[in-house]
C-alpha cells in the first residue's frame, strides 16, 4: 500500500526549516555584528546603536518567525502555508537587516 503524503503538511515543514535557518541566521549575524562592527565602523569600542540595532533585528526576526508559524499552522491550502509562511519569514529578514543596517550606522 502506499502511503499519503499531505502536501499542506509539507508546506508546514518547509515553514519551520525556514524559521530554523531564520533563527540560526539571525544569531550568526547579531554576533557578527557585536564583534565586527565596532571595527568596521572605526569605534574603539561596541556603542549604544550597534546593541539596538542587533536588539532590534533579532527582536523583528523572532516576530517573523512566530509570525510565519501561526499563519502555517491555521492556513488550510498549501499556497497560503507557502505563500503567508515563507513570504512573511522573507519579509522579516529584509526588515530586521534594514533596521539592523540603519541604527548600526547612526552615529
Amino acid at each position: 500500500m502506499t502511503e499519503r503524503v499531505s502536501r499542506v503538511g509539507t508546506a508546514r515543514a518547509l515553514v519551520l526549516l525556514g524559521s530554523g535557518l531564520l533563527l540560526a541566521a539571525s544569531a550568526v549575524t547579531a554576533f557578527l555584528a557585536l564583534v565586527f562592527g565596532p571595527v568596521l565602523l572605526d569605534r574603539d569600542r561596541i556603542t549604544g546603536p550597534i546593541v539596538f540595532g542587533v536588539v532590534a533585528f533579532v527582536a523583528i526576526s523572532l516576530l517573523a518567525i512566530a509570525l510565519a508559524n501561526l499563519i502555517a499552522l491555521r492556513s488550510a491550502s498549501t499556497r497560503r502555508v507557502v505563500i503567508g509562511g515563507c513570504g512573511t519569514l522573507l519579509a522579516g529578514s529584509v526588515v530586521g537587516i534594514g533596521v539592523l543596517i540603519v541604527l548600526i550606522t547612526l552615529r
